[in-house]
């Protein structure tokens, strides 16, 4: 590590050499810095900043050698040392080191800037995107999953309410012809209703008859203590038809047949399930889609007549995925607006099944593969047995002091003092922390390679 002017010098003192205090009024919490001593140079990360005259705190990273980042064993690391701010030259060293190299935006060092990079390898755990209307949210996602395309060969199945990512798979003018070349190659698959597919859209399917018993049943609203009755002709009935029969059939023999299924069939017509557009009839189901594969899937769930309809089908997807875990299949699971697939207080039969199984994915799914990436606008709106589960934050805007401090009460690896900027963030800016990166950081995010489908409503002007 190249020695720079240490006119900066500040007294820096440290009990274990594992963690530092400096007097100085020019390190922020997140800056990177390096602390000097006549024997070696060392990283080190601002965390925290209080008292007059300023008195900063933060953790020693150790130093670069042969390309590793090597970590302090001594105790008397820092006599007679001084501290000043990191480079970029030494920023770019230090994601080298820890393999960091999906570049996002760019990481807001303090003094100077340079590229921020991610690490693919970190997204084998579960991410929550955070920030509220106007932040640049959707955009900053939009971001990740393009340079997921780029960088990996992960599985993705993305659950896309307002349609924000039906581009996904096409790059905007400009982009390099590596870059375009690889996303062209990933086939981005795109499912949509029949009221929004366009040119080069597959229709968004599913098929009652091979959805699992418990999705069956919370489709159906069927309680099997309640509604014991009806749920003991349901099961009955499914043994006397074949795998493909769909729901107009299915209705059918149920009307002609015992007391039980007549009930059943009541059941379903007032729930207007025949006439749901969702049902896939001789077409490929949404899940038949996404588990046939390794691509990347794209599910706009907008344009649905019956409200119910989505939540059906994102629950027969979830249970797929679930189903299939054994097969270890790499699966980025990807929720925009997650409070409406998993929020903290389900209503609602189906609803509460996809909490459930979004939970047990959270607890036991990276064991097989399996990965959430949950976007919402505030932490309440989520369950917390989710929340609690992300291990990767990214948090951009966020005015609320409750949301705020409850932020920093879960995701206890980001630095309190950092998440407490989040009110003070501009549209784009954000806080990333956890495993998919180096060092906590501060991260205005980079441009979008593909267009960005949704858009906010403007007010009209006269």
């Amino acid at each position: 590590m190249t020695t720079h002017d240490t006119t900066f010098g500040a007294d820096v003192r440290s009990d274990d050499g594992r963690t530092f205090a400096a007097a100085t009024e020019r390190l922020s919490p997140g800056d990177l810095a390096v602390i000097e001593s006549d024997h070696e140079a060392l990283l080190a990360q601002v965390r925290s900043r209080s008292g007059s005259p300023a008195l900063a705190a933060g953790v020693v990273l150790g130093h670069l050698s042969d390309g590793r980042l090597v970590r302090p064993q001594g105790r008397d690391l820092l006599e007679q040392a001084t501290i000043r701010p990191a480079n970029r030259e030494e920023a770019e060293q230090l994601q080298a080191a820890t393999r960091a190299t999906m570049d996002v935006g760019t990481w807001q060092l303090g003094a100077a800037e340079a590229t921020l990079r991610l690490r693919p390898a970190g997204f084998a755990r579960h991410t929550f995107v955070c920030g509220q209307s106007g932040s640049g949210k959707t955009y900053a996602l939009g971001v990740l999953l393009e340079r997921l395309l780029l960088q990996t060969d992960l599985r993705m199945a993305v659950f896309d309410p307002n349609a924000d990512f039906v581009h996904l798979g096409s790059t905007l003018p400009g982009v390099a012809e590596e870059d375009a070349r690889r996303i062209a190659e990933r086939e981005v698959k795109v499912l949509r209703s029949d009221s929004t597919r366009t040119e080069g859209a597959e229709p968004l399917r599913m098929r009652f008859r091979t959805m699992t018993r418990q999705a069956q049943a919370a489709t159906l609203q069927l309680d099997p203590v309640h509604d014991q009755d009806e749920y003991n002709a349901f099961i009955s009935f499914l043994t006397q038809i074949g795998p493909t029969t769909e729901m107009g059939a299915m209705l059918a023999a149920l009307r002609s047949g015992t007391p039980g299924q007549q009930s059943l069939a009541r059941r379903m017509e007032n729930l207007g399930m025949l006439e749901w557009q969702v049902w896939a009839r001789d077409l490929p189901s949404a899940a038949d889609v996404v588990t046939g594969g390794n691509g990347v899937t794209v599910m706009d769930l907008g344009g649905f007549g019956d409200p119910a309809e989505p939540p059906a089908l994102s629950l027969d997807m979830v249970e797929n995925l679930w189903a299939q875990r054994q097969t270890r299949t790499p699966t980025l699971i990807v929720v925009d607006e997650a409070h409406n697939l998993c929020p903290a207080e389900p209503v609602g039969p189906v609803q509460k099944a996809l909490v459930d199984r979004f939970i047990q994915i959270a607890g036991e799914g990276r064991k097989y593969g399996l990965w959430l990436l949950l976007s919402t606008q505030r932490p309440s709106k989520l369950h917390p047995q989710v929340l609690s589960q992300c291990d990767n934050l990214v948090l951009m805007r966020m005015n609320s002091p409750g949301d705020v401090a409850e932020l920093a009460d879960v995701f206890g690896f980001a630095p309190p003092s950092m998440i407490a900027a989040a009110p003070q963030f501009v549209q784009g800016e954000a806080l990333v922390a956890g495993g998919f990166v180096p060092r906590p950081a501060f991260i205005r995010m980079g441009g979008r390679l593909t267009r960005q489908g949704g858009s906010d409503v403007s007010v009209p002007v006269g």
